[in-house]
């Protein structure tokens, strides 16, 4: 998720310096931060940290983390700490993709984060910056050979140097409550993804009223979307039904031809939401680009005047082979900000105090080192009122 483009007026300087969407020769390609301690702290302080937040000994199979980050530094952090606190146990390397823009309406820097993870779990913090912005459009597939424009891919390289068997996609607006990854990892079996799957709230295939009409069955839901395969022209009338009775649905009906023309299901909507899901990298990474055909899990295809969201074509891709995905519900485990930030400065400004409020009361000592990195300033309204 994004803040509406008013917010996008300040690059990040500390390692990004290029324009959107064109390569900049002066970034590197991966940048690891130095581990620094933490602006007028005492060292037994951020040794409790640690302690509270490390891997215990003798745990199994460790799986990596991967998250995108766009602005937002409260919520980035409360995403972060709230899941190392409840799954960190499950913890291998932490995979930061940090896109080029923040918000000219964030206090503290979005980095700031990597400096304080630095200290905690020192080198499984990985950093990374792409030399392209894709934003929020298709990647070019005719550019994949080239590693500085393939890794402009969300998720990108984790997906391709992380060294774990599974990984786990996050956004940095989310909030764990509970042990989300050995949740998801009891839950995985033979599945190659395993999380909340479809958009339905977006699919003419979930309206009862359209599958009745044209197919004669109940509506698709997360559970059901094996079993629910219309043909072409089912799928087609399902979209043209939808836009004649003013019933929502994306226009990708617009861009069926040679897509699913030739492969009708799984369908548009259907994905993992990779706002929190876990992935099979061992089984998936040698079909995806750049080894294979698939196109990779962060990647969007352009379908009509829009791209199918991000994940879809992954998603169809593995099905195609005769792999799964298996429904999560996440309710119990963590909550997503949903749409916070996307659309007026004033839902951004919200969301980030909502996420500040949260770090103060639950990771107070981490708000005590951000406050050093600013001048011991407040951090926001709510900690103006403390």
């Amino acid at each position: 998720m994004r803040p509406a483009k008013n917010l996008l007026l300040a690059q990040n300087p500390p390692l990004w310096k290029g324009k959107t969407g064109r390569k900049n020769r002066n970034s590197p390609q991966t940048k690891h931060l130095p581990i620094l301690s933490p602006p007028n702290g005492e060292p037994d302080d951020m040794t409790v940290a640690v302690q509270q937040f490390a891997p215990q000994q003798g745990d199994s199979e460790k799986i990596d983390v991967a998250m995108n980050i766009f602005a937002k530094p409260y919520q980035t952090a409360l995403s972060v700490l709230s899941l190392l606190k409840h799954s960190g146990n499950h913890v291998g390397n932490v995979w930061l993709q940090f896109e080029p823009y923040g918000s000219q309406y964030d206090i503290v820097s979005p980095y700031a984060l990597v400096q304080y993870l630095g200290s905690l779990i020192g080198g499984r913090c990985r950093v990374f910056q792409p030399d392209y912005w894709l934003d929020l459009n298709a990647a070019d597939p005719a550019r994949f050979a080239d590693d500085a424009y393939r890794y402009g891919i969300r998720y990108q390289y984790a997906f391709e140097h992380s060294t774990s068997r599974r990984l786990f996609l996050m956004h940095n607006d989310v909030l764990v409550l509970k042990d989300v990854l050995g949740y998801l990892g009891g839950l995985m079996g033979d599945a190659v993804a395993v999380g909340h799957l479809g958009q339905c709230w977006n699919c003419p295939a979930h309206v009862e009223e359209l599958t009745r009409e044209v197919m004669g069955c109940e509506p698709c839901g997360p559970e059901r979307y094996m079993d629910f395969r219309p043909d072409y022209n089912q799928l087609q009338k399902l979209y043209a039904l939808a836009h004649q009775r003013e019933i929502f649905a994306r226009p990708y009906d617009h861009g069926f031809a040679g897509i699913f023309d030739a492969q009708p299901w799984p369908l548009p909507e259907c994905r993992v939401n990779e706002w929190a899901c876990l992935l099979d990298l061992e089984r998936t990474r040698p079909l995806c680009v750049p080894h294979g055909p698939v196109l990779s899990p962060g990647a969007y295809r352009q379908c009509g005047p829009v791209c199918l969201d991000i994940g879809v074509e992954w998603f169809r891709g593995v099905h195609a082979r005769g792999m799964i995905a298996r429904h999560a519900d996440l309710s119990r485990h963590l909550r997503h900000w949903v749409g916070t930030g996307k659309v007026t400065a004033r839902l951004y400004a919200l969301a980030e105090e909502n996420a500040l409020k949260i770090l103060l009361t639950t990771f107070p000592d981490y708000c005590d080192w951000l406050r050093g990195t600013i001048g011991n300033k407040p951090l926001g309204v709510s900690d103006r009122v403390r």
